[in-house]
């Protein structure tokens, strides 16, 4: 309808006065612009400049306003004022000082801010082709640091960390969608504007008791004064995991069977005729050949998307609207079930859906309205039946991936003859089994969000006043249908030699069942009202604003008590000629988590910043230095999250025993934060921005372990060791730097180029933590006092065992095991005292969460093509190599070949894995050998892009028309010495990740 009237309009008026006019826009070096929209305002009927530069568009009168746009220039608007000729020179923007970002409760000019943050566009995010918005963010801001845990289609599991980690403690950083505390990683990449991260205290403390940890803000997309623009978009992908553990063949498990047996004195396992039969895989009856992970986990799996928007407006009202849909398939391969008609393939669907309003009821009054959501339903098989505990994505999968590792590839085939699953050693579990005869689990995921604001100006009281209410109600719920059986397993029997005299009997105490069903619900809402008077006025070269908010935010989930905060908020900003800069903020508010008495803090900062370039010393350097600001700020902000833990204030009973002992006085952690901070623009095309941080994080709660004593009077007098008060006592400290590099630079009229870099790096100390000091006679007498949060402690290795006489010389291991034998590892004696044990762990290596992340990008346009590319990575970081896919104890892998043997040790061959011993630990404590080097860089992203011709798409009445490949993870560097499991995973049982090839086609209208 409003196209129409549109149109119509645009027809009347120029078939009532046929008024052309006609120009060519150039840059500063008098160079045509080709491709620069030209727009009649408040109309939104345009055209495209040429090759040359040049446009002709009908006007509707002689004092219609064009508007000039075009990346990486400045918008401009001109008054035709009866001119048949309007020429128009655009500015490069590559500063962006005038651009808005946004801020805690509210948005800034870039040039103003004196907080440390960085923010993004949507244009990298959608360059990634991921079903979740949180990974296309790894290596783009500085400071934030994005690992990809598992990859289950429809629940992806990530951690973000905002400079690091500084309490052990919850760590994630609040999220903000839109003003509101939600999760957006479910969002799609086209509801997206910009992604803001907040990173000290002038940024943060406007959140008080929950800003501690960092902020990560979304704002999705609005409507602006256009024509209606619509856009849609296509994409086919093909997912495959970046890696996949390598367990040894059925002949290889055989042999390195046979090799532990001989290590330790036993006969062989495998006979030479059996291990002939599976060399040669001629008998797949008695001597099956399989390879489980292959065989049960897809090469690749389809993923769709498609996205269609449309938005545009007039000054009355502006709306953005968008639907999104996304399907993708699992990495198990599985079977329909005729017996029951029912599919167990994992797969997900999923719809979002926004739309966003933006209404002037009255010069003076204004109002806006997003609504938004997804619907999912996610498909999945039930893995483990009539056990609640393996309903989930994390658990269930986590049985079947440890079912994959564990089984030896020579262990059994899938069915009988008749169709019974088949099983090997009494296993009540068996992949195919798992897969396709345990029934199947529906998870329907629905999520509405609503929120409603209205701002109206009070410049009768003063100019620059006006006031603002938001509401804000989500509702969430999932509801999970499961339909699950057991089923019967069968053993093959008879004579080895003849498959001809294989029969096969039931084993086990499971049955074949029917199916049964069970339903599971749950659900949460949200409601948060923020109220606020808000003040921005510029009197001469003064720049005030101010702001004074009063926050309510209530989460209800299932039916536990409530989550509540309540607050005040206040900021307060001045400036001087855009010279001087000074800003205070504060947020008063507090938590249900403590006693009362205890809820409520105060949570200040302080920040300044000076434009150096807008003093007139600086004159003669405007040619090489055209901008720099210098900023610094200090603040505290608070933390109250417990890891999950509510009410730690209140003592416990369980029957006659204190399962929790309360401590009234406990409070939220507080994070001192200080930043300095430098902005430069060099040459105008050049870009470095560098911060230098440091916090201190102390009130953090701690169990008392170091302060209370044990026995009966102490720790022995609570149910279980370990339940004892919490106090506020943990002291942190966490300091690093940040630095972001760009180039940007319209080379010609046809080449533009845009490169970004970023790194940062951040190192904590434990300062306090309330732990006890072990004995003199210990090589380290704290393990986390003066150390760094999560530093591995273990034994340093000096390498094999090889000789006896390398025994009879070494230092006596024995408290740690068995006698050593050949080919076991050797521990190295830290304290001088001739025994190696526990008094001799050592720090041997860094955390798990990385020191050092970064990030590099390119983005080329070159005419009608496009390329993008975009590595990222980690150091100071290492991995513990252990589980399923890495130890002997169930089966054996491809490193396993190159463990120490006799034969290799005498033959000179190499020797890279202690020796093979399933039944024993002694080669698989914490040390040096297994604490590698974590580092890794990958390509995460590369995309090429191609857009045809202006007179190819106006074919169809398309004003763009682009196709497109991307890629994402598709290269990945690191120094594990086996490439089993992807280097930002945590552990062998999680989901796989995925590396994505994707082509799309995208129109717009």
């Amino acid at each position: 309808m409003m196209v129409a009237l549109q149109s119509f309009y645009i027809q009347v008026m120029g078939q009532s006065e046929q008024l052309w006019t006609s120009g060519a826009v150039v840059d500063k070096q008098n160079e045509p612009l080709p491709g620069v929209t030209v727009n009649i305002k408040g109309i939104g009927q345009g055209v495209i400049t040429d090759s040359d530069g040049k446009y002709r568009i009908k006007i509707p009168n002689k004092n219609a306003i064009l508007v000039f746009s075009f990346i990486g220039f400045q918008a401009q608007e001109v008054n035709v004022n009866g001119r048949s000729t309007v020429n128009v020179t655009l500015q490069e923007t590559v500063t962006q000082l005038n651009d808005v970002v946004v801020v805690g409760y509210g948005q800034q000019k870039k040039e103003s801010v004196v907080a440390a943050l960085s923010t993004i566009s949507a244009t990298g995010l959608k360059q990634t082709p991921a079903s979740n918005l949180g990974v296309a963010l790894a290596g783009r801001l500085p400071g934030l640091t994005v690992l990809q845990r598992s990859g289950v289609p429809g629940g992806e599991n990530l951690d973000f960390y905002i400079r690091g980690r500084s309490t052990i403690n919850g760590q994630q950083p609040l999220t903000i969608v839109d003003g509101v505390e939600r999760s957006f990683t479910a969002l799609d990449p086209h509801e997206v504007e910009t992604i803001t991260v907040l990173k000290d205290a002038s940024a943060t403390a406007v959140y008080g008791v929950r800003g501690a940890n960092g902020v990560i803000i979304v704002t999705t997309r609005r409507g602006k004064i256009d024509k209606p623009t619509i856009d849609v978009t296509v994409e086919q992908a093909w997912q495959q995991a970046t890696r996949l553990p390598e367990m040894t063949s059925a002949y290889d498990y055989a042999r390195l069977t046979n090799q532990v047996d001989r290590q330790n004195g036993r006969q062989p396992t495998y006979s030479d005729y059996a291990l002939e039969r599976y060399r040669l895989g001629d008998n797949h009856t008695f001597f099956p050949v399989r390879n489980f992970i292959k065989e049960f986990m897809k090469e690749f799996s389809p993923m769709q998307r498609v996205n269609v928007n449309v938005s545009g407006g007039t000054e009355r009202m502006r709306y953005f609207a968008t639907v999104g849909y996304l399907y993708q398939e699992g990495i198990f391969k599985t079977e329909k079930f005729k017996e029951y008609d029912y599919d167990p393939q994992s797969k997900a669907n999923r719809v979002n859906f926004r739309s966003n309003f933006d209404i002037s009821l009255h010069k003076n009054l204004k109002m806006f309205l997003n609504i938004s959501g997804y619907m999912q339903k996610k498909n999945d098989p039930v893995i483990v039946p009539h056990n609640a505990s393996y309903l989930n994505d994390i658990q269930g999968y986590s049985v079947m991936l440890s079912n994959l590792l564990s089984i030896p590839n020579n262990s059994h085939n899938d069915l009988t003859p008749d169709g019974e699953v088949m099983t090997s050693y009494q296993r009540a579990n068996v992949p195919y089994g798992m897969l396709n005869r345990t029934g199947f689990r529906n998870t329907q995921t629905n999520q509405v969000t609503a929120t409603l604001g209205v701002e109206q100006k009070l410049d009768f009281i003063t100019k620059g006043l006006f006031a603002k209410v938001v509401a804000s109600y989500d509702a969430y719920s999932s509801n999970q249908q499961v339909r699950q059986r057991t089923y019967q397993s069968y053993q093959v029997k008879g004579d080895p030699m003849n498959p001809e005299s294989a029969t096969y009997e039931p084993t086990g105490s499971s049955v074949n069942s029917t199916l049964s069903d069970a339903q599971y619900q749950s659900f949460s809402n949200l409601f948060d009202i923020d109220a606020s008077l808000n003040y921005s006025r510029t009197f001469g070269k003064h720049d005030i604003t101010g702001l004074i908010l009063f926050n309510r935010y209530q989460r209800v989930i299932n039916i536990q008590l409530p989550y509540n905060y309540i607050g005040l908020v206040g900021r307060a900003t001045y400036g001087y000629a855009h010279k001087y800069l000074a800003e205070v903020n504060f947020g008063y508010n507090g938590s249900e988590q403590f006693a009362p008495g205890h809820k409520m803090g105060f949570f200040p900062s302080f920040s300044i910043g000076w434009v150096l370039t807008e003093e007139p010393f600086m004159d003669k350097l405007k040619n090489y230095l055209s901008y720099m600001k210098i900023r610094a700020s200090y603040g505290q902000v608070g933390n109250d999250n417990m890891n999950g833990t509510r009410f730690a204030f209140l003592t416990l009973w369980s029957g006659s025993y204190e399962s929790q002992i309360g401590n009234k006085k406990l409070e939220w952690e507080k994070a001192n934060k200080y930043n300095i901070g430098i902005e430069t623009r060099l040459f105008k095309d050049f870009g470095l921005d560098i911060d230098l941080f440091y916090e201190r994080r102390n009130n953090i709660l701690i169990p008392a372990t170091g302060l209370i004593p044990t026995g009966v009077f102490g720790t022995g007098g609570v149910k279980a060791s370990g339940i004892i008060p919490k106090i506020n006592a943990g002291i942190i400290d966490n300091k690093g730097m940040e630095i972001t590099a760009s180039f940007q630079k319209n080379l010609n009229k046809d080449f533009r180029i845009d490169c970004r870099a970023n790194a940062a790096f951040n190192r904590n100390k434990i300062i306090y933590m309330s732990e006890v000091l072990l004995p003199e006679d210990y090589a380290c007498r704290l393990r986390s006092t003066g150390y760094r949060l999560g530093e591995p402690f273990g034994y340093e290795v000096a390498g094999y065992f090889n000789t006896e006489q390398d025994i009879l010389d070494w230092y006596d291991q024995t408290a740690l095991g068995p006698k050593p034998k050949l080919g076991d590892l050797k521990y190295k004696d830290k304290n001088g005292d001739g025994i190696v044990n526990d008094k001799d762990m050592v720090p041997i290596g860094y955390p798990e969460i990385p020191e050092w992340t970064f990030g590099a990008g390119i983005n080329i346009q070159y005419k009608n093509l496009d390329f993008s590319m975009m590595w990222q990575g980690a150091a100071n970081r290492s991995y513990y190599m252990t589980g399923q896919n890495i130890t002997e104890t169930y089966n054996f892998n491809n490193w396993h070949k190159e463990a120490w043997s006799q034969e290799r040790y005498n033959a000179g061959e190499k020797i890279t894995y202690p020796r093979l011993d399933p039944g024993s630990s002694i080669n698989h404590l914490p040390s040096s050998f297994w604490y590698v080097n974590g580092s890794y860089i990958r390509l995460k992203n590369m995309e090429v892009g191609y857009t045809l011709p202006k007179k190819w798409s106006k074919t169809i009445r398309a004003s763009s028309i682009r196709f497109y490949i991307n890629g994402l993870n598709l290269l990945t560097f690191d120094r594990y010495p086996v490439k089993y499991q992807d280097p930002e995973q945590s552990s062998e049982l999680l989901y796989p990740v995925f590396k994505t090839y994707n082509m799309g086609l995208n129109i717009s209208f």
